[in-house]
């Protein structure tokens, strides 16, 4: 029996390559183990690429959501930068502090000057986890464009002053930009608007009160119509929600926006794996609606069920929405849910052993089946 075992990190408490290394031990003896660890474009995403085709990390002194400035590394592999955003803007950077109102991409765009400054001609910008839902304004801001309010005076947008923005100006915009390739690897294929949009759908976790969203809202759509008119550009493709509307700044700079699950499962030959294979293993943090719309849970299983090959999924948590019907259509066969506890403190400690366990419990199952 063929098992092939493809986590995503499970944020906040351990990575891809630590979750696929734990479950791997566990069904030690169950038959060929092939362990791929994968990420969707968020957390993870660049130690993929290292992992894959090799690199120099580069270590550069950036902003953090809050302007803090802060150490964070992009991946250097030949003239090709892979920059991911959670290393800069990323929700694991504010923990306790999460309010989209306050945060902004800004240290994002100062990668990608870092990048064009080491000589890259390709820039892949990972685009998942962040902890802000600015539209990518401040990452552009970073990248030279100039941000005015209604009486014409310079700002820097946030996500909860994008509706104060009277103007945006792109005459002082970084002139490398036109000469390189630019790719958006996004983690959701969410539009930048509407019920299933960066703010609608993602703010929530990022630290937006539910009384706040429509005016969110209001403001992403203030400032998705002024992007449009200052980049000529009619419509924002699928991805643009991706990391609080960056995808739709990423496009505004001409990036082909790709999935981020798709193209890390290709880079690590999970589709080669998986045409032999008799099971699939995969996992995260939390198993939800979300885990559908483009991360890697849902592109692993929907891409197995093509081949009518079994899923099983460890997560750490399972949510409410998840039922029997919604995991027999994408063809996952179970869904474990792996902690017991809703204290993150016990959470982080417990990771590893109740993985393990949990893990191991699903072994004995399928032996038994």
């Amino acid at each position: 029996m063929k098992i092939l075992i493809a986590p995503d990190s499970f944020k906040g408490t351990m990575g891809a390559f630590e979750a696929a290394g734990t479950i791997a031990e566990a069904f030690t003896g169950a038959g060929e183990i092939k362990a791929i660890p994968v990420a969707d474009g968020g957390e993870g995403t660049l130690a993929c690429f290292r992992a894959a085709l090799g690199g120099r990390y580069i270590e550069k002194t950036v902003a953090n959501p809050y302007l803090e400035r802060i150490t964070a590394k992009f991946l250097m592999i030949d003239a090709t930068a892979v920059i991911e955003s959670a290393e800069c803007i990323g929700l694991s950077l504010v923990r306790e502090r999460k309010n989209v109102k306050l945060t902004g991409s800004y240290g994002l765009g100062e990668l990608i000057k870092c990048a064009l400054d080491e000589g890259a001609t390709k820039i892949i910008l990972a685009l998942g986890g962040s902890a802000t839902n600015d539209g990518g304004a401040g990452m552009l801001a970073a990248l030279g464009a100039k941000f005015t309010d209604g009486d014409g005076l310079p700002m820097l947008p946030t996500g909860g002053s994008l509706e104060d923005i009277g103007g945006i100006e792109l005459s002082g915009l970084d002139p490398r930009l036109k000469a390189v390739e630019l790719i958006a690897l996004t983690d959701v294929t969410a539009p930048l608007l509407g019920e299933s949009g960066a703010t609608m759908v993602f703010s929530r976790q990022k630290g937006a009160a539910e009384e706040e969203l429509q005016k969110l809202e209001q403001g992403m759509a203030h400032y998705a119509s002024l992007l449009a008119e200052a980049f000529g550009i009619s419509e924002f493709p699928p991805g643009s929600g991706a990391a609080g509307g960056i995808g739709a700044a990423a496009s505004a700079l001409n990036a082909k926006i790709y999935s981020g699950a798709e193209a890390v499962l290709k880079l690590q030959g999970f589709y080669e794996e998986l045409v032999d294979a008799d099971l699939v293993i995969t996992g995260e943090g939390r198993l939800d609606s979300q885990s559908f719309m483009g991360k890697v849970v849902g592109t692993v299983a929907d891409s197995a069920l093509e081949l009518g090959v079994p899923v099983y999924v460890l997560a750490g948590d399972v949510a409410p929405e998840i039922d029997a019907e919604l995991l027999s259509a994408h063809g996952i066969a179970l869904a474990v849910r792996c902690s017991s506890s809703s204290d993150p403190d016990i959470i982080l400690n417990r990771a590893h052993t109740d993985l393990y366990k949990s893990a191991l419990g699903l072994k004995e199952m399928l032996i038994k089946q």
